[in-house]
């Protein structure tokens, strides 16, 4: 399996298996009955994991030697479930669907006010060409991303900012994720829906727009960039500045794999916010 790559830190890593079980299945909504998309499915704290497709389907290898590991499905606005990956190959071999439950989100209390808000850009603002990090031969689910320092509580998030170094990825698909953080590192999604995006340009700075999703934040919190579809060449790619100021960059290499802190280099990413 090949890592995500970052300047001279990331090294393509094989793991040595014997034997695969293959799981695949189709995600659904419990009560509609319509497939979920992009859904995390791995083997937890391991590098096994995928993401359901467009239209809910996913394939999962198991090697054997995880197969009493347990495997967790989850998706923002749904119940999560647990398997032991056993259960969960006999589960699918008698029936291809899971259906995850719809979950009730309550919402934090908005106050509006007339005060005028201050704006102020937080993250590494870095649009260097000397250092670089981001997706190659990314396995779905791979995610990186950095710890988010807020200066006043409630923070409003209007903007994603990355400065493109190169991308051939055009059938590429991302989602954006904010993370609570525990031990230092990302915990549980702190979003109640799915921020998707595809990167059109080829060099320079990115921005989206995240006005219409209402965001607030009110402690600090990792922001991720996750992998979630790739339809065009597998050795495709996307990277952005990074820089040895800032943050410092936490990865994940696939759907519920363990989080790792990656040495002092510092992906790129900002965020416009208001307070």
């Amino acid at each position: 399996m090949k890592k995500v790559l970052l300047v001279a830190l990331f090294l393509f890593t094989t793991f040595v298996t014997f034997g695969q079980n293959t799981a695949d299945g189709i995600i659904k909504n419990a009560q509609t009955n319509e497939p979920v998309p992009y859904v995390n499915i791995g083997i937890l704290n391991r590098d096994k994991g995928t993401v359901s497709n467009e239209k809910g389907e996913f394939s999962l290898e198991i090697p054997t030697e995880f197969i009493n590991d347990t495997i967790k499905v989850s998706s923002i606005g749904y119940e999560t479930k647990i398997f032991i990956a056993t259960e969960f190959i006999k589960t699918l071999k008698e029936n291809k669907t899971i259906s995850l439950l719809e979950r009730v989100i309550e919402l934090n209390e908005v106050v509006v006010s007339n005060k005028k808000l201050k704006e102020k850009v937080i993250g590494n603002k870095t649009k260097s060409k000397m250092m670089r990090g981001g997706f190659r031969n990314a396995e779905l689910g791979n995610e990186l991303g950095i710890k988010i320092k807020i200066k006043k509580s409630p923070t409003y998030i209007s903007k994603f900012h990355a400065n493109v170094t190169s991308n051939t990825g055009e059938k590429m698909k991302f989602r954006l994720n904010f993370y609570s953080i525990e031990k230092g590192l990302p915990k549980e999604k702190i979003i109640n829906q799915n921020i998707i995006f595809s990167i059109d340009s080829k060099e320079g700075e990115f921005t989206l727009d995240l006005s219409k999703y209402n965001l607030v934040v009110e402690e600090d919190f990792y922001l991720t960039m996750e992998l979630i579809e790739n339809e065009g060449n597998k050795e495709s790619e996307v990277f952005f500045s990074a820089g040895l100021l800032g943050n410092a960059t936490v990865t994940r290499l696939t759907s519920q794999a363990e989080w790792k802190k990656l040495g002092s280099i510092g992906i790129g990413f900002s965020l416009t916010s208001e307070y």
